[in-house]
């Protein structure tokens, strides 16, 4: 969460990915949400230690790119991104007003669990709604399907598909960091 990254996008020491740690940390008054990764990063940096730099790793991922027939997109105008993913086990729903491509590749990585990258060359920001059935979903259809998977409501419904390609990935490299924090 500190980092905006997923699991996929870390480079750290095999421990790391089976420790668990209790954090107790109160945000200040008026701090916004977007003041809350910074302030994780120097937590870490402080109870454990951490250090960590970026750098671009090439590796299997997706690359987001239009599909035949082309984008089925409504372009809006430029303003604060407002995007839902929910549903249940059986349907889930993306919308979203507002969002780049890089946006919407940003969370079909977190559904997908594997790297998105954004290959549409599409520019602006885009009003979009999804729906799609989850890897797990029941069949409860009258034909007994649960709807479409995300790779085919992503090229029904937006006119876009996920490519399988390699491609440099931004990954967090842990340099530095003590199995044991410091209290407070």
């Amino acid at each position: 969460m500190a980092y905006s990254v997923q699991d996929f996008q870390l480079s750290a020491p095999d421990w790391l990915g089976s420790a668990k740690f209790d954090i107790v940390a109160k945000i200040p008054a008026g701090a916004g949400a977007n003041q809350r990764p910074a302030m994780m990063r120097a937590l870490l940096a402080d109870r454990f230690q951490l250090a960590v730099h970026r750098e671009s790793k090439e590796m299997p991922a997706y690359a987001l790119v239009a599909a035949r027939g082309g984008p089925k997109l409504q372009q809006v105008e430029p303003g604060g991104t407002n995007m839902n993913n929910n549903g249940n086990n059986n349907s889930r729903q993306i919308t979203a007003e507002r969002v780049s491509m890089a946006g919407l590749a940003e969370t079909l990585a977190r559904i997908v669990e594997h790297p998105v990258v954004d290959r549409t060359g599409l520019q602006g920001v885009y009003k979009l709604k999804l729906e799609y059935a989850p890897d797990n979903a029941k069949p409860d259809g009258p034909d007994g399907a649960a709807g479409p998977s995300i790779y085919a409501a992503l090229q029904e419904q937006l006119g876009l598909k996920l490519q399988t390609q390699k491609l440099p990935v931004e990954i967090i490299v842990v340099d530095r960091v003590e199995r044991v924090p410091t209290e407070n």
